[in-house]
Formats: structure tokens, sequence, C-alpha cells
């Protein structure tokens, strides 16, 4: 075998060499190949963060101690804590195991408290895709845990693919609805709906009931149907009715607004175009206990046309923010 032939071969074998060590490189910072490059790059504590407060629309109904206002869902500061002492209950492995099935299955696990009304969040309207639902799940690992974008990913066949592809159909009101005409059905203290006297939207209104900014990014228009028929279905936590009755033996059936160590204010609706507040101190209570029953009438069946029903459901399907 001659010389240069070895030479020729030693050669080749160098640049082959190169070139597989090059593409490897170049396959690692592109994050391609092996499970710790595209699948998770997307994925990260930072950017599950902006996703919750952000197009997730997470912060419409829960809070994270100071930031945000919500407090339709519980406060998730400490989640990951709160979750480790759950699974206690719930037979989850482990404490990631139980935020990923409360997202997938939002209605398996019901804080103590607290209604059926987190949506499915891979599903209209929200939308969220799983690898960005994976990133808002490794938020809450920070919030009293650590990152783990590793042990993470394990539970990535479990949450469904969301986005865009879903095939689920837009709903349609079963008779032409103006969301114009829902609005000022809404506004209006005199009509037959007057929701503002006691909810706020698109930051007007009054603080009685829940907040409804941005509720039509979050809910269905199954359950503004729902909410406005059946309003004692669901209600939310801590705007529970109470019956209260004073040491002069007059009754009182409202919302409890401040309650401190000696006094408390209970807002009333009496009929008129305002809600009436009355602060009672705990030495003139004679009685008082929460009623499974909605401050909200019961009979908007019987007020409401249904198209009146539907523009008003279509106004609050078009609140995105």
């Amino acid at each position: 075998m001659s010389k240069s032939f070895l030479l020729i071969v030693a050669f080749t074998c160098i640049v082959l060499g190169l070139f597989v060590g090059i593409c490897n490189y170049v396959t690692q910072v592109s994050g391609g190949g092996g499970s710790g490059g595209a699948d998770t790059g997307g994925i990260s504590a930072e950017v599950g963060k902006e996703i919750y407060f952000g197009e997730g629309q997470c912060s419409t109904c829960h809070k994270v101690g100071g930031e945000g206002s919500a407090t339709r869902c519980p406060d998730h500061e400490g989640v990951f804590t709160t979750a480790m002492n759950r699974i206690k209950e719930t037979g989850e492995s482990s404490p990631l195991e139980y935020l990923v099935s409360s997202i997938v299955e939002p209605q398996a696990y019901i804080v103590k408290g607290f209604g059926k009304i987190m949506p499915k969040v891979y599903n209209p309207p929200i939308l969220l895709s799983q690898e960005k639902i994976l990133a808002v799940l490794a938020y809450l690992q920070t919030l009293g845990g650590e990152e783990d974008i590793e042990a993470l990913m394990k539970f990535k066949d479990a949450i469904p693919e969301g986005g865009k592809g879903t095939d689920e159909k837009p709903w349609e009101a079963p008779l032409p609805a103006d969301p114009v005409a829902g609005e000022k059905l809404f506004f209006d203290i005199n009509g037959p709906a007057g929701c503002v006297k006691c909810h706020t939207i698109m930051n007007r209104g009054n603080t009685v009931c829940p907040n409804l900014n941005g509720i039509g990014a979050v809910q269905k228009p199954e359950y503004f149907v729902e909410s406005i028929l059946q309003p004692s279905a669901v209600i939310v936590n801590g705007y529970e009715t109470v019956y209260l009755v004073d040491t002069d033996g007059v009754p009182y059936s409202g919302i409890i607004k401040r309650d401190t160590e000696d006094e408390i204010d209970l807002a009333v609706d009496e009929g008129g175009k305002e809600i009436s507040v009355y602060t009672f101190g705990k030495d003139e209570i004679e009685e008082m206990q929460k009623q499974d029953v909605s401050m909200m009438p019961g009979n908007f069946a019987e007020m409401l046309s249904t198209k009146q029903l539907y523009d008003i459901v279509t106004f609050l399907i078009s609140q995105k923010s």
C-alpha cells in the first residue's frame, strides 16, 4: 500500500470527523436533536409568567400574592407548596402531577370554597398550545418550588395539544343576537337586566358582585347562559349571600363587603337603582349564616326575552380584555 494512499485515507477521516463534530455542535446550538432542544426551547418559568398574566388569562380569575387582583379562583402564591399538601388528599404522586391534572381536568380537584368555573385552557376561547401550558406549569413550579423542566417534560403527553388546531365548532346563538344591544342592557340601570348595579365590566360599574373585565376571554357562552338563568348553580367564592338578623330582630340578606374584628359591612339589594350598604357592630348581630343562594335574581328567564338573554351573552363573549 503506497504512502500517498495512506495519507489520503487519513486526510479523509480527519475531514469526516470535523464535519460530524460541526454538525453536532450546530444541532445543539440550534435546539435540535434529543430531548433538551426544540422540545423545551420555548418552555421556561419566565415565558410561563408572561403567558399567565397575558394570553393565558390566568390572572382574570387568579392572583399571585400582591400581583393581580382577581378573587374568583384561589391565590397562586406558594401554589407548589400547596400542591405538595394537596396530594396527601388526592393521591397524586407529586405536586407537579397535581398541577398538571388541575389544568388538564380543572373540575377534578376543586379547592374548598370555590366553584367549578375554571375552563380547559387548551379549548376555546383561550386555546393555549401544549408548549404554552408547559411554560405556565414551569412558572407555577417556581411558586413555592424550583423550575425543573426535565421533570415537567415527563408529563408532556398528558397535556392536550390545544391551540389553533382544535376542531371544536364555534358557538352560535340560537337566534340573531346583538352585542351592542347587550351592552345597553348591561348598563341600563332601569332596564330588565341592570347588571351594572352589582358588576363591573369595561372598568365601569359596582364591585358588589364579581368583576367581569375580560370574562369573554376565559369562559364559554354556555357558562354565561347558566350564570344568568341559574345564578345559584355556581357561586363565586366570597360572594355568597349572607342572612343576618340584628339584635332588634330585623332580617337582612346580602353580601359581606368588609369584615373586621369588630364590625361588618353588608351590601343589600333592596330593589332600587343602587345597592345599600349597612354597617353592623359584631355585638349588634343576633344571627348570621351563609346561604347557597346567589344575590343575583333567579327569575331572569321571566324578566328577559330570549333575544335579550342572548344579546347580553354575546356582549359578555366580546369582552376579551
